[in-house]
């Protein structure tokens, strides 16, 4: 590069190492100088969109997945790679609409790429087109085998049946694994496939052991949640009169827009989200990591998560106003063309008092489901394997522990902030749609609008593990279902007892 720094390709190059080592924010510096000497290079800008998103800067990312996907059309691309590349840009910001034809371009010029297609399902799928998601993670199967990913991705759109699955496949493959990542993919999609089979004593055999796998590898304690969650408690106690952090709530930034849909996973976040969403006024912006990461950065604190007991502690002394502006400026790439928005990241609960302190015109609707359905459901599920946020749910007892904690912290957020934080019980809910629908749009300064209970005429992307669910009417077909692993639950059932939860 000392030789000749006008060449383009050299800094494009840098930018990919850097990337590669995750260190996205350097990428975005060469990639932009290789932009500079290159302005109409589409790969250039399209990977310059991509890294944005990566960083969570969405506004920029739209901006120049805009861009590049204009000069595919003036340059008449044909490279499979860019328009992969386009794809992923809009898809990590959630605009799946937008993503779809860019990933059905980079199949057309690459039909032996099984990560286009991969892309490319899991797309259509958050979109709705289950039919066509499906043909896509098969011909990712075809033609990459061992691919894990795709095989749980593939079993997620159901229709399992005696005559039609694929557990001789998986459980062949499952012999074969040693990284513990493509083990928990494997195992997770063996449990969904006996669970629809019903044999639950297998389903658990495959969830337990992969899980058991993952787990021994990562230093998770939950001593280290439970410090996290004890900061939190301290930092917002009611009963702490000289503590400013709960008494001045009109510090913070005026904007009435944001309304969270929080709780613990896999408890109704996706129905009450797809309520609020099919209202005229009310826009959904999926599940966003901009408050946590925001928070992150304005308090400075260089632990390895993005919440901590340091960081609850670093925060008590942040910009609040900074930092409400700050988020809602960050979500306009989808946000703005209605009058409120919905951010639907269930884990933002353990934000609640930041939020209401850097939003306080916010309204924050919280989930409460049945203590076994809710544990149950968070350890059958596959989060992100690498997001250290859901570590807890490796194992059945953490999980408890974990719910636990959380039960305790909203009490405190409904007792210190009854005008902005409201709970919804998920089996009322599922029981008694309208009633308890009014009730919701009603705390979220809306009119009524009886189509909000069609959820399954929502036609927004459904980017989480209920993209499947939440396209069918509102049912109670989910209550309950923590009896099937019944037998594996004595511990949690005992614990929960102990602790007056049950």
């Amino acid at each position: 590069m000392s030789q000749d720094k006008y060449f383009a390709d050299g800094y494009f190059l840098l930018a990919m190492i850097a990337s590669v080592h995750h260190n996205h924010a350097k990428a975005i510096q060469l990639i932009k100088q290789s932009i500079v000497l290159a302005p109409e290079q589409v790969e250039y800008v399209a990977q310059l969109a991509k890294h944005y998103a990566l960083v969570n800067d969405h506004v920029q990312a739209l901006h120049h997945a805009n861009k590049a996907a204009k000069l595919t059309v003036k340059l008449a691309t044909k490279s499979a790679l860019t328009f992969d590349t386009i794809g992923v840009a809009y898809s990590r910001i959630g605009l799946h609409q937008q993503a779809v034809p860019f990933f059905k371009q980079a199949v057309a010029a690459n039909n032996n790429n099984g990560i286009f297609y991969f892309n490319l399902g899991a797309s259509l799928k958050f979109i709705g087109d289950f039919k066509a998601a499906r043909s896509a993670y098969e011909k990712t199967v075809s033609l990459m085998p061992r691919y894990c990913k795709a095989h749980a991705a593939l079993t997620s759109l159901g229709n399992i049946t005696a005559d039609n699955n694929h557990i001789e496949e998986l459980t062949s493959l499952y012999g074969q694994l040693t990284k513990t990542d493509d083990i928990l993919y494997i195992g997770h999609a063996l449990a969904r496939e006996y669970e629809a089979l019903n044999n639950y004593d297998k389903a658990y055999h495959y969830l337990s052991q992969s899980k058991k796998a993952k787990l021994a590898e990562i230093t998770y304690q939950f001593a280290d949640d439970e410090k996290m969650f004890t900061a939190l408690k301290d930092l917002f106690h009611h009963s702490n009169a000289s503590n400013s952090i709960v008494n001045d709530l009109n510090s913070g930034h005026d904007s009435n827009e944001a309304l969270f849909v929080v709780g613990m996973p896999r408890t109704g976040t996706t129905l009450v989200e797809r309520i609020l969403s099919k209202h005229t006024d009310v826009t959904s912006a999926g599940e966003l990591q901009h408050f946590g990461l925001l928070l992150k950065e304005l308090a400075k604190t260089t632990t390895n998560k993005v919440i901590d007991k340091e960081t609850v502690e670093a925060a008590a002394s942040i910009d609040f106003s900074e930092l409400g502006k700050a988020y809602i400026d960050s979500t306009r790439a989808i946000t703005g063309s209605t009058a409120k928005f919905v951010d639907k990241m269930p884990l933002n609960v353990l934000y609640a008092g930041f939020i209401i302190k850097a939003l306080p015109n916010a309204k924050i609707v919280c989930l409460d489901r049945g203590p076994l359905d809710t544990i149950v459901s968070n350890y059958r599920q596959l989060f992100a394997v690498n997001f250290s946020y859901y570590n807890y749910a490796y194992d059945l007892r953490t999980t408890a522990e974990f719910y636990l904690q959380f039960r305790q912290l909203t009490k405190l957020w409904l007792r210190l902030f009854p005008n902005n934080f409201y709970v919804v019980n998920y089996e009322e809910l599922v029981e008694n749609p309208e009633e308890e629908a009014k009730k919701i749009i009603e705390f979220c300064g809306l009119d009524w609008q009886i189509q909000c209970l069609d959820i399954d005429k929502n036609l927004a992307p459904v980017a989480t593990a209920s993209a499947v669910q939440v396209r069918q009417p509102i049912n109670n077909k989910s209550v309950g279902n923590w009896q099937k692993y019944k037998p594996y639950l004595t511990e949690v059932s005992n614990y929960l007892a102990q602790k007056k939860i049950l």
